[in-house]
């Protein structure tokens, strides 16, 4: 594994040392979420600067960043993976260095419990590593096994880089940008191993283990709800920014259901805020049409897989003959059932496309 890292040119420079690219790197999954936010902060992000400065623990009073590290791997025994930690921080306090381990999360859990990772029959590998893993923290096997096998390897690269560069104190830092603090519980769960009382927004600790005082935290990200604004300017033109201007005036003030349109953006799934432009009829529970940051900007109709898959596909050849271009041949990600793509920079006029619009208003209330 090599020990030379590359200097950061923004938050864009941190995807390719994801484990998957292509597919980790989305608005709303983890990786993009910390990327954005600690590359855009001067020193740490304010929600982390904030619980730092309350802490009643002296030592996180006057903490600053030295070195950060995106997806830093850290080798265990007992086979050739490691733990791939979503960001090693290397701080400094006014008692020394500051190892900090960042997990992000969003929606997603912290991985499979130490049983199911270990399995019936757990190679040798797997026992070995979690020996080291156990003699490490100073806990029981009996205690683990229904604890998140992520939170222990994570904890434990706290602990080994402490020691790497012969800190005295460590930190494992949770870094939630989900909006109800999904999956809080396992990090509680785990933390309270270590006869500690975890809470959000708090750090808690120390414990010594191996030597080093190690401190747990966790953080909830307000993300804050961005303005129509912000997706129109997302827009590589200046004729599609004012063509999506032109569908919202349309949806809401023009159309023959315009006050039945309400908008979806302030809505939460799974914890985490819509991020979109989406149009809703008060009639219906679903959106007909969405301004969306995802498959490179674009406009989408959504009719309904359930009743409409066929109509989506038509309505997708019509537009694309209309438009002179095939959408599909633009996005290489595979295209969900019952929805329709409408790139805004190849439309000449709000004439072209209203109907359909409309057209999923319609299909849209159909049950």
């Amino acid at each position: 594994m090599s020990k030379f890292f590359i200097p950061s040119k923004g938050a864009l420079s941190w995807q390719e040392f994801l484990a998957d690219p292509k597919k980790q790197w989305k608005e709303r999954f983890s990786a993009y979420e910390l990327a954005n936010c600690w590359e855009g902060a001067d020193n740490f992000p304010l929600s982390v600067e904030r619980i730092l400065k309350q802490s009643k623990l002296p030592l996180f009073n006057d903490v600053r960043i030295l070195y950060g590290f995106p997806e830093y791997k850290v080798a265990l025994p007992g086979g050739n993976k490691s733990s791939q930690n979503d960001l090693y921080v290397l701080a400094k306090t006014n008692n020394g260095l500051l190892p900090i381990i960042v997990e992000g999360k969003v929606s997603e859990p912290f991985g499979e419990t130490v049983a199911s990772w270990l399995d019936e029959n757990p190679s040798s590998g797997k026992g070995e590593r979690l020996e080291y893993l156990l003699k490490l923290l100073g806990i029981e096997k009996d205690d683990i096994l229904d604890k998140r096998y992520q939170l222990i390897h994570r904890t434990a690269s706290a602990l080994i880089e402490a020691k790497n560069v012969m800190a005295n104190h460590s930190l494992m830092l949770v870094h939630s940008f989900s909006q109800t603090g999904k999956w809080f519980e396992d990090y509680a769960d785990f933390v309270q191993l270590f006869n500690l009382s975890p809470l959000k927004d708090e750090i808690v600790g120390p414990v010594n283990l191996s030597g080093v005082n190690l401190y747990f935290g966790w953080v909830n990200e307000r993300l804050g709800v961005k303005s129509k604004e912000y997706f129109y300017n997302l827009f590589k033109t200046e004729k599609a920014r004012v063509l999506a201007k032109e569908i919202d005036n349309y949806i809401y003030k023009k159309s023959s259901y315009k006050d039945e349109v309400e908008d979806y953006h302030g809505r939460y799934k799974n914890g985490i805020r819509t991020d979109c432009i989406g149009y809703i009829s008060k009639k219906g529970s679903y959106k007909f049409a969405t301004t969306t940051a995802a498959r490179k900007v674009c406009f989408v109709l959504h009719l309904g897989k359930k009743l409409h898959t066929e109509t989506a596909k038509q309505l997708q050849r019509e537009i694309d003959e209309m438009l002179g271009h095939i959408y599909e041949k633009s996005d290489p990600v595979r295209l969900t059932p019952g929805e329709v793509y409408i790139r805004l920079e190849w439309v000449d006029s709000l004439r072209q496309i209203t109907s359909y619009i409309d057209k999923a208003y319609e299909c849209r209330l159909q049950k």
